[in-house]
Order: structure tokens, then C-alpha cells, then sequence
């Protein structure tokens, strides 16, 4: 076993959670990264170990479901996020290899609690307009103009936390997707921005044998999540899943934020 895995309670727990992330992963395109950073921040020590074994299996995932739904990618709004993305990643990276893994744990919850709350606001105003049409997303829309920083910002964050959503969410809402689009687009997007960091990371020295042993023994509760995940997108109800997201990050960042696990 990994020597950052501890024992084998701590091991379960990593599997189960790997396996929760990649249902939301694959049921929703969004809050699998936060949920499993922050769950993972509550019973391993070390930040860096957490983001970086979370990056292998992921990747492979992400290769996986994109496949799968790569024509339906709005290749086009990708734009300035891209650029942008790449540079806060290298930032991100400097970042975490620098700063007290303690604060790290901190900022990160403040991410996600701020995160979840915007979520539900989101959700509570587009309940709020039943009016609302989609927009021609070859038309750019009033948010356009933000696609760089953007990037910028959701690459800081998944270096350094694996938590890359938030700003590239907002900004792609703005365009009023279909389900399909956005979900395929994002994940695109997340698949992207993979690719980057293991580059970034290995450059940096974090890609070590035993954060690489430990990827590959959680890949196949990985593979059982986004099974399970794939009959979920087909059957519930987004928005009630995204609410219950949503809401269980709010909590998780209250706790890391309020400095409970290790």
C-alpha cells in the first residue's frame, strides 16, 4: 500500500470517495473535483499528495467520457479560457509547492463554501425565469469579455486545489447552453486543463512513484463511478442533484475552513 494512505480505514475512504466524485463527475460535469479534494483534505494530511493522485485517475476518465461526447463540444467558446487557464496553472503550481499546507486547506474551504452558495443562487435564479431562451452560442453574449480572466482564475485554482470549476461554470452559463452542450463542453475544458497539470506537476517534481501508485489502486472505483454516474445523467433530475451538490459543499468547506481532519 502507498505510504501516504496511512492504513486501510484510510485507504476505504479514498476508494468511496474516488467512486462518489466520478458519479458527480459524469451525472452533473461539475463539483466532482471540490467534492473529492475536500472530503480526501478531511482524512489525508499532505494537500499536495491529495491533488496530485486525484489528477491520474481523473484524467483517465475524463479521456473516457469525452469520447463519448466530444461532437457535442462548443469548441468555440473555449477561446481566450484556454490561454489563460494554462498560465494560472503554472502560477497554481508555484503556489502549491511553496505555501503551509494548513492555509491551503483553509483557502481551499472558502472556495468551496463559496462555490456551493453560488451554485444555489444559480440555481434559485434560473428557477426564478422559466422564460428564459437559449442563446445562439456563435453569438457572444454579455460575459465574453471575461473568458481570459476566467481561465486565468480556474487554472489557479485547479493547481493548486483541483477545484478548477467555478469561474469557467459562470462563464459558460452566460451563454445559456443546452444540458448536453455545456456538460460536454466543460468536460472538454476539464480534460484540457488535465493534460496541462500533469505536465506542470511532473516539471514541478510532484508526479513521485507513490503518489502515481496510488492513483492507478483508485482507478477502478473510478471506472465504477462513472458507470454508476451514466445511468444517473439519464435518469434524475439535474437540478435536484445539483442542489444536493451544492448544498454538501457548503458544509465541506464550512469544516475545512473551520479546520476539522488532519
Amino acid at each position: 500500500m502507498p505510504e501516504l494512505f496511512h492504513n486501510m480505514p484510510t485507504f476505504i475512504a479514498c476508494i468511496l470517495i474516488m467512486a462518489v466524485a466520478q458519479v458527480i463527475y459524469t451525472a452533473v460535469g461539475f463539483g466532482a473535483g471540490m467534492f473529492a479534494v475536500t472530503m480526501m483534505a478531511l482524512v489525508l494530511p499532505d494537500l499536495t499528495d491529495i491533488v496530485v493522485v486525484l489528477l491520474l485517475p481523473t484524467l483517465a476518465v475524463e479521456m473516457w467520457v469525452v469520447a463519448r461526447t466530444w461532437r457535442q463540444v462548443k469548441t468555440n467558446l473555449l477561446g481566450w479560457l484556454v490561454p489563460g487557464m494554462a498560465a494560472g496553472l503554472w502560477l497554481g503550481t508555484r503556489v502549491l509547492v511553496t505555501t503551509d499546507v494548513s492555509l491551503l486547506k483553509r483557502l481551499l474551504g472558502l472556495v468551496v463554501m463559496a462555490a456551493g452558495l453560488y451554485f444555489m443562487y444559480e440555481q434559485r435564479v434560473r428557477r426564478g425565469d422559466q422564460n428564459l431562451t437559449q442563446n445562439d452560442p456563435h453569438r457572444r453574449s454579455n460575459t465574453a469579455w471575461i473568458s481570459l480572466p476566467a481561465g486565468l482564475l480556474s487554472g489557479i485554482l485547479g493547481a493548486m486545489f483541483g477545484t478548477a470549476g467555478p469561474p469557467v461554470i459562470i462563464f459558460l452559463r452566460g451563454y445559456r447552453l443546452s444540458k448536453a452542450a455545456f456538460r460536454s463542453t466543460i468536460l472538454i475544458y476539464f480534460l484540457l486543463m488535465s493534460l496541462i497539470r500533469a505536465g506542470t506537476y511532473s516539471t514541478a517534481g510532484l508526479v513521485t512513484a507513490d503518489r502515481a501508485f496510488a492513483a492507478a489502486l483508485l482507478l477502478p472505483s473510478s471506472v465504477a463511478g462513472i458507470i454508476i454516474g451514466t445511468i444517473i445523467h439519464d435518469r434524475i433530475s439535474e437540478q435536484r442533484f445539483s442542489q444536493v451538490i451544492s448544498v454538501l459543499l457548503v458544509v465541506l468547506g464550512t469544516l475545512l475552513v473551520a479546520g476539522v481532519g488532519r
